[in-house]
């Protein structure tokens, strides 16, 4: 299994964000250059992750449980120990899938130890510098602190309930009705697995992943 950081997955949407509006001919390379050269340096993790993919499930009846054991075996300690995903992990026990979440004086100061943290990791620091340099961000980093804020935890509605936000969407999924919308990242299926709140039935197409050059 091979995936982006956090901490690039992050740059990757903020950077997409914020230049969307800036002439394509002119930066897209610009853009592009940079994320390649973020994700190659980036911190791998298949060698700390083992999975279980079990059977196929199963297309007619996909509520049939064709795998008995969970997807994740084990991941290595030093991958919940890092500072990010312990972030990520703590931020994570306050969103529900489907329900508005009030933002609390806990809910708040998780988000603010979240941001804290990450925007002074190596590549959102890259990152700024490159916003910066678009004209797209100030060297402020309370302002900074704030973009990142309106981008990953601003609350939104996709219908009647304010219950989304960039961060849900990515990390923790979302759900209408019974239809997944919304998840795109593997500890947060790793995570609600552990707990208990997910149980996996087996696979339908298995491929290999590797990070591939953003286009426009």
């Amino acid at each position: 299994m091979q995936t982006w950081n956090f901490t690039n997955v992050l740059l990757a949407a903020i950077l997409f964000h914020y230049t969307y509006s800036v002439p394509i001919n002119r930066d897209a390379a610009a853009v592009t250059n940079f994320l390649t050269t973020i994700a190659s340096q980036d911190t791998r993790t298949d060698s700390l992750v083992t999975l279980n993919y079990q059977n196929m499930a199963s297309k007619k009846s996909p509520d049939h449980d064709n795998a008995k054991d969970p997807l994740f075996t084990q991941v290595d300690g030093s991958v919940n120990a890092g500072p990010i995903y312990t972030q990520i992990a703590t931020l994570s026990k306050f969103y529900q899938h489907d329900s508005e979440i009030p933002i609390d004086s806990d809910f708040s100061t998780a988000i603010a130890n979240f941001i804290d943290t990450i925007v002074e990791t190596t590549p959102m620091t890259a990152a700024w510098t490159f916003l910066q340099s678009l004209g797209l961000a100030t060297n402020d980093k309370a302002s900074f602190k704030t973009q990142l804020y309106n981008l990953w935890f601003l609350p939104y509605a996709r219908k009647s309930v304010t219950g989304s936000c960039g961060f849900k969407s990515v990390f923790v999924g979302e759900i209408t009705e019974k239809t997944v919308t919304s998840f795109s990242n593997w500890y947060g299926f790793y995570l609600q697995e552990a707990s208990g709140d997910i149980n996996y039935h087996g696979w339908f197409t298995k491929i290999n992943v590797s990070v591939k050059t953003p286009k426009f």
